[in-house]
């Protein structure tokens, strides 16, 4: 109880406002299901993972080519038909393109397998081309999504989907941190065109008794600027895992130091970072953070996270 008190006493007088104490995860498995490292299945320019939390089942996002998660899935022995509950952390394509094949195949084992999809409540804004065209890629998803009896939930902000486990919303922007790469494309705001900087990138936070654990498709929001918001979501604690696509394999090696001294500072412990964060940027940030190629592999297909266990790397990239 004092525990609790100090806290709340903490997230007052520190990082208000934020969330209310939160319940905390108790179990808790990330595997991986794309990226493009692999040595079972099918690796992609894309990203997905299977979060397994206390029971609960939810798959955050869903890679790049229609089939792959679905593939892939079948591959590592993972039944995808017992989860109902979706995450997509922004609208690329190559976050959002299994989503209608997951969707029409699993509902003929379970009616309501992959049936809700989470998301930012801004996430359909068009993403105007030089020549007008939308490059949106969930847009040209949504009819036959829902035609097929999928529901889409926009969060306007943050949201605890179960105990301990949180939806970020849109991440505000403390940090300079430019982890985008939509040259060339607009948004139509009030304030007039603006650069596409992704302004719906969500992710997934967990609190546990160990800290937090934060779950990003690309972090086009930076990674630095997610986890310092997961903390005022979910509650003061260390970072101490950090899982997915961070978009810094186009970074100076000044950029990428500079993130791995943010998330040292921040407590990380464990980094399963893949898609595009890069190679070369994942060792740069293993060595930033002092961690080992134990704590800090290369993600593929197949890896996990597991609370209590830290990180199974997958043959390929032990």
């Amino acid at each position: 109880m004092l525990k609790k008190i100090l806290a709340l006493a903490f997230c007052l007088a520190v990082l208000a406002p934020c969330a209310a104490i939160a319940g905390q995860v108790k179990a808790l498995k990330v595997t991986v299901l794309s990226t493009m490292l692999a040595d079972r299945g099918f690796g992609e320019w894309g990203y997905s993972a299977l979060v397994e939390v206390d029971g609960r089942k939810i798959l955050f996002d869903t890679g790049a080519n229609p089939d792959v998660v679905l593939k892939n899935a079948k591959a590592l022995h993972i039944d995808l038909s017992t989860v109902e509950d979706v995450v997509i952390s922004h609208n690329h394509d190559d976050h959002t393109g299994g989503l209608v094949t997951l969707r029409r195949d699993l509902m003929k084992t379970n009616p309501r397998a992959m049936g809700r999809v989470h998301v930012s409540a801004n996430i359909f804004m068009p993403r105007l081309k030089a020549d007008g065209s939308d490059d949106n890629g969930l847009t040209p998803l949504r009819a036959e999504y829902e035609r097929l009896g999928g529901r889409f939930i926009l969060h306007e902000s943050a949201a605890e989907l179960a105990p301990g486990v949180w939806f970020t919303g849109p991440v505000p922007r403390k940090y300079p941190e430019t982890n985008w790469s939509t040259e060339g494309q607009t948004l139509h705001t009030a304030a007039g065109d603006v650069t596409d900087n992704v302004p719906e990138d969500a992710a997934l936070v967990f609190s546990t008794p160990e800290g937090l654990v934060v779950l990003t498709g690309c972090g086009h929001a930076g990674i630095v600027n997610i986890s310092e918001y997961a903390q005022t979501i979910a509650g003061p604690a260390p970072v101490f895992a950090v899982i997915g696509g961070l978009h810094l394999f186009a970074k100076t090696d000044e950029v990428v130091d500079w993130t791995g001294a943010q998330l040292r500072r921040l407590g990380v412990k464990y980094l399963l970072a893949g898609h595009c964060t890069g190679i070369e940027a994942t060792w740069r940030l293993r060595a930033a953070l002092g961690l080992t190629r134990q704590t800090a592999p290369v993600s593929s297909v197949g890896s996990s996270f597991t609370l209590g266990k830290g990180i199974q790397p997958g043959g390929i990239a032990a």
